[in-house]
């Protein structure tokens, strides 16, 4: 049987860490460093006044700062403590308000908003807001002192940490649909195999009941056939040979039978019985207003009267055999009940797994199976079976 991968019709789910984390776009992802150096780049190249001397030397510092604060960025969160991460990225926060005030017309201003993402998106929601707070109060800050007055529009950089916030709530959610995936994945895998052990072992009960007595009583006449000849009783031998030729028959008959019963179990259930009671000491009778069962609960019972009637004739040849059906609007019982053989019976020997397959099949379908000598109107009757099953 095969298994549905339903992984693959799963969205794809990022990998953990920031770098392309939230990006479907796998050539996206890939070029996510490069573009995080051409923002240092074009910083470096437009950002002014650089020196070795007072503001210049102040704004090399800082872009120097600022360089390794976007550096971090690339750097999977797992290789530090987040503590240690945390303080970082609220250093680089600061560096990069800092930033924004030195020169607001370069490239450099996107350090704080790129920051403030990057805390949104590695960060719960209160140390991510510390790092965007921290972020926009610096910008807000540095730049009034430098332009000796109140801009409040530095304060709007800190929001890019909703953008951070968004992708990685997304990233988590596409993280849970994936494993989720997965777990299903494993559970239909896990029922697919119980189905599979379970029509082997129903494969393996309708070998036996329909092979099993066959050939091992085939078996015990050819041998009794073989001791009879080396006797010189070839009469005899050949009477056990001929029975044993009957046997086979018989068991094709079965055979046939099963194989029409694993393919088709659309018949009704007092059909199927019907046609198993071939005997001329052989009836069925039904009590009650009939009604079908489950096509998998007919083929279980059709399966197990077939058992039954299969070790009535063997254990009992010539006696008489009844098959009852008894519908009520609880429950359906069929009894298989036969009196006590007028001859010797021709099979005394067999698996022992004849009534083990009988209770497998009654409790696989809900029922309860009882088997045993005689029948409470007459206890002396030969042997009876029944099983009941609800509706």
């Amino acid at each position: 049987m095969r298994v549905p991968n339903l992984s693959r019709l799963a969205p794809p789910v990022p990998a953990d860490g920031f770098a392309g984390t939230g990006i479907t776009d796998a050539t996206v992802s890939r070029l996510f460093p490069l573009i995080n150096v051409a923002v240092v780049v074009w910083a470096w190249l437009t950002v002014s006044p650089l020196g070795f001397s007072g503001t210049g030397l102040y704004g090399v510092i800082l872009m120097v700062l600022g360089t390794l604060g976007m550096s971090m960025r690339l750097l999977d969160p797992a290789l530090l403590p987040r503590p240690i991460g945390f303080l970082a990225t609220l250093a680089a926060g600061v560096v990069a308000g800092l930033l924004f005030a030195f020169d607001p017309t370069s490239a450099v201003t996107a350090f704080a908003p790129i920051i403030a993402g990057t805390a949104g998106f590695r960060f719960a929601t209160v140390p991510a807001i510390v790092v965007a707070a921290t972020t926009s109060a610096t910008a807000f800050i540095a730049t009034s002192i430098r332009v000796d007055g109140t801009a409040y529009w530095p304060l709007l950089v800190g929001l890019a940490v909703l953008i951070g916030m968004t992708r990685r709530d997304r990233s988590e959610a596409m993280r849970l649909a994936r494993e989720k995936v997965e777990q299903t994945d494993r559970a239909i895998a896990s029922e697919s195999r119980a189905q599979v052990l379970a029509e082997r072992a129903r494969v393996a009960r309708e070998i036996h009941d329909v092979l099993a007595h066959s050939l091992s009583g085939v078996n015990m006449q050819l041998n009794l056939a073989d001791a009879l000849l080396e006797d010189g009783r070839a009469d005899e031998g050949r009477q056990a040979v001929k029975t044993a030729q009957g046997m086979v028959a018989d068991g094709l008959v079965e055979a046939r039978r099963a194989v029409y019963a694993l393919r088709e179990e659309s018949r009704d259930l007092v059909t199927a019985i019907r046609a198993l009671v071939t005997g001329g000491r052989e009836t069925v009778s039904t009590d009650g207003e009939p009604w079908e069962p489950a096509p998998e609960v007919a083929a279980h019972l059709a399966r197990i009267v077939g058992e039954a009637l299969t070790n009535a004739r063997r254990h009992a040849a010539g006696a008489p055999i009844t098959v009852a059906l008894e519908f009520t609007s609880a429950a359906l019982r069929v009894t298989v009940v036969n009196g006590r053989g007028t001859h010797a019976e021709r099979f005394t020997g067999g698996s022992g797994m004849g009534l083990v397959g009988m209770r497998e099949r009654a409790a696989e379908i809900g029922g309860t199976l009882t088997a045993g000598p005689g029948t409470v109107a007459d206890p002396g009757a030969g042997w009876t079976v029944a099983i009941e099953v609800p509706r």
